[in-house]
């Protein structure tokens, strides 16, 4: 008879001052009465041994004792899964877990929409793979991206997004000799185990300038709403007559064919397009409507009642077409605009003039995006009384405002409207664009 796993947990050393630590130990124990332990490199082969619980518990109390010196401090890794690193995990990007479940969740009735889905499931998988230089793989069998150390709860990501902040300030102000700045690292690969090799662990090699900052920012959008928790999974099994798919997609998405609404959404990109932009080689190509309920509600509960609401576009990489698709746009908890480009504070941002919006689609300003197939939204916006901005920058959103307006030719060189609340905003037509032959 196999044992069962009654307990797993991971504690990580990171400290690459003179030590360069970069090592995993963790146990697994089980209902015979036996406990396995595992150390050694993150992301290598580990070491093991079979031992007692007893003396698996006391070594981990030794590890993790706070009072330990830097070099010698282990911190928990707070995964979601279970199983040792023992267990294979696949990194082939297969994509039929979550392509499956948005297929069958995504309300449509016309086969491009369903080859769109498809298609945005493959980009989003590869995109994380690639920004992640092969330290995240995914998981066919649950559908999970995973760190060299399995799938890390959504809060240790929360956790790990403050700390980037910091981490941008450095690398935007060429501080890498700060020390400040290599315990912030530190702290950080404790939350995000990276597979950084044998070399010695440098400031400089994780984060050499700010697109890698970015990357890495973007890395953590991806993994956190990529993420279908296990623990939601049923751990026995059901009749087949009853899905036990969680919900993770409520959104009506149609092919609009209706050629009045074409001609009006390409005369509104035609007449904003800007030839400075390097999007404007682009032309519409599809055009969807799009109906996502939690943010239909919650915009018709507020924004909707406030005044001056704006059509606007809003361009986003297609990696991330899933991720709003399933929950809407969203506020990242970043405040450094070094590691996201927000330079009015943290909201969501629009614009007038649609190449410039697109521009945010492309891989304009090296942030992964792709001209094969490119994409972005129309949305309504409830500016409601807006702060007027004449200067780059500043503390953000001003007092007894409802929204930020840069203007063009004072603050920016295009408009930009900005709201810090996500019930300010409805996405209403996703476009699709591709190059114009």
């Amino acid at each position: 008879m196999t044992a069962t796993i009654t307990e797993h947990k991971k504690c990580i050393c990171v400290e690459f001052g003179d030590t360069n630590n970069n090592k995993v130990w963790q146990y697994t124990l089980y209902d015979d009465g036996t406990a396995l332990t595992e150390w050694g490199r993150v992301g290598k082969g580990l070491q093991s041994k079979m031992t007692t619980p007893a003396k698996t518990l006391k070594k981990w109390a030794e590890k993790t004792n706070p009072n330990n010196k830097p070099d010698k401090r282990y911190t928990e890794v707070k995964s979601v899964d279970t199983g040792s690193s023992s267990t294979s995990t696949s990194s082939s990007v297969k994509s039929a877990a979550l392509k499956d479940i948005a297929r069958k969740q995504i309300k449509s009735t016309n086969p491009l929409v369903q080859e769109l889905i498809d298609y945005c499931a493959k980009v989003n998988i590869h995109q994380i793979m690639k920004q992640s230089g092969d330290r995240i793989t995914y998981d066919t069998s649950t559908a999970q991206f995973k760190t060299p150390l399995g799938v890390i709860a959504p809060d240790q990501v929360a956790e790990a997004r403050d700390l980037l902040v910091d981490i941008s300030d450095f690398v935007s102000n060429n501080d890498f000799t700060n020390s400040r700045f290599n315990s912030t690292l530190n702290q950080y690969l404790r939350l995000i185990p990276h597979d950084v090799g044998m070399t010695r662990i440098t400031p400089q090699r994780i984060f050499p300038n700010t697109q890698s900052v970015i990357a890495e920012n973007d890395l953590l959008d991806g993994l956190e709403t990529s993420f279908i928790d296990v623990t939601t999974k049923p751990k026995k099994k059901v009749s087949k007559k009853k899905d036990s798919t969680p919900q993770i997609f409520n959104v009506e998405l149609e092919l609009v064919t209706d050629k009045n609404v074409i001609s009006y959404v390409r005369n509104l990109y035609q007449s904003t397009r800007k030839s400075m932009h390097q999007s404007n080689s682009l032309s519409v190509h599809q055009v969807y409507t799009v109906k996502i309920a939690t943010m239909a509600a919650a915009f018709e509960k507020y924004g909707a009642k406030l005044p001056d609401i704006r059509q606007l576009w809003h361009g986003s990489k297609c990696s991330n077409l899933l991720s709003i698709l399933k929950g809407g746009l969203i506020i990242p908890p970043s405040s450094s605009s070094h590691c996201t480009g927000r330079m009015y504070g943290n909201g969501i941002y629009a614009s007038s003039v649609s190449t410039k919006a697109l521009n945010y689609a492309t891989n304009f300003w090296g942030s992964g995006g792709s001209t094969d197939r490119t994409f972005m939204f129309l949305l309504d916006m409830a500016m409601g009384r807006y702060y007027d901005a004449q200067t780059w920058g500043g503390n953000y959103p001003k007092a007894g405002t409802n929204s930020t307006w840069a203007r063009a030719g004072r603050a920016l060189k295009n408009d930009e409207m900005i709201v810090y609340r996500l019930d300010q905003v409805n996405l209403t037509h996703l476009v699709e664009f591709r190059q114009r032959r």
